[in-house]
């Protein structure tokens, strides 16, 4: 149920799982479905089809023939309030408490699993297999990757991740990542973590250079606050790292990947 937490539209998420539930049992129909609900078989058509709202007193019902653990309950709860948001005030209201919930289902690695950062095409690799079918072309797969990365690095990839349970391969033989987002938390304390975060940079400095502006996004700005203040503009970067998670947590489909770099040194003597 992993996808869930990908779909910012419930009814879109119903009508993937009902295709789904159709395939893999004959009996399911919108009849059978509404007959566990206590609804009109119309009236579920129409709220599948983005015509009508499910009504809030349902919810708990459609949570467990879905089959809904706690948190992803309420997070389905938080969907279908959001959906039905009206004006600005409240739509923006409803989507902050929907991210609140996602941001919560953010997987933070531990101190053995950095090894997701020994080399920086992993993560980059990872976030790939998420926006295409992979089945196995390993060449193909390094090729994606900018600047490329041989075959042997692509599979060696998928290795670690398959070993770390970031991907697995579904039953059609496609690899995809597990988890939609990662954090490694605020201890970026290890080696592999300075090593990633040091290959990131100087990758960044290679697409200056090579990659058309169009493409890229780099820019720089010089200003004086207090010192005393640094800690108010390290918490100013964190939160814009993590709104900018959950936006690109809410997109429900991806067709490339991008590393952001945000870089904030002294650069003035005491």
């Amino acid at each position: 149920m992993n996808r869930l937490y990908q779909h910012t539209d419930y009814r879109a998420f119903l009508r993937e799982w009902f295709a789904e539930a159709k395939e893999a049992h004959a009996a399911m129909s919108y009849r059978f479905l509404a007959s566990k609900l206590g609804l009109d078989p119309g009236f579920l058509v129409h709220v599948f089809h983005g015509q009508k709202h499910l009504a809030e007193k349902h919810i708990p019902a459609l949570a467990v023939v879905l089959k809904l653990k706690t948190g992803e309950a309420e997070y389905f709860r938080r969907l279908v309030l959001f959906g039905k948001a009206k004006g600005s005030t409240e739509t923006k209201r409803r989507y902050e408490e929907l991210m609140q919930v996602r941001e919560g289902q953010v997987r933070q690695l531990s101190t053995k699993e950095h090894r997701y950062h020994k080399d920086w095409y992993i993560p980059v690799v990872r976030c790939l297999l998420g926006t295409f079918e992979f089945r196995g072309d390993w060449e193909d797969l390094g090729g994606r990757v900018r600047p490329p990365i041989t075959a042997a690095q692509a599979n060696e990839a998928v290795t670690v991740l398959r070993k770390l349970g970031l991907v697995t391969k579904n039953d059609d033989g496609v690899w995809e990542p597990t988890d939609s987002h990662l954090s490694s938390g605020d201890a970026w304390t290890g080696h592999a973590i300075q090593g990633f975060q040091r290959q990131m940079s100087e990758l960044g400095l290679q697409s200056l250079e090579e990659t058309p502006k169009e493409e890229r996004e780099i820019s720089t700005l010089t200003f004086g606050i207090p010192s005393d203040d640094l800690p108010d503009l390290r918490e100013m970067v964190r939160e814009f790292r993590s709104k900018l998670a959950r936006w690109a947590v809410s997109k429900d489909s991806a067709d490339a990947v991008y590393q952001m770099n945000i870089q904030i040194f002294p650069v003035s003597q005491p």
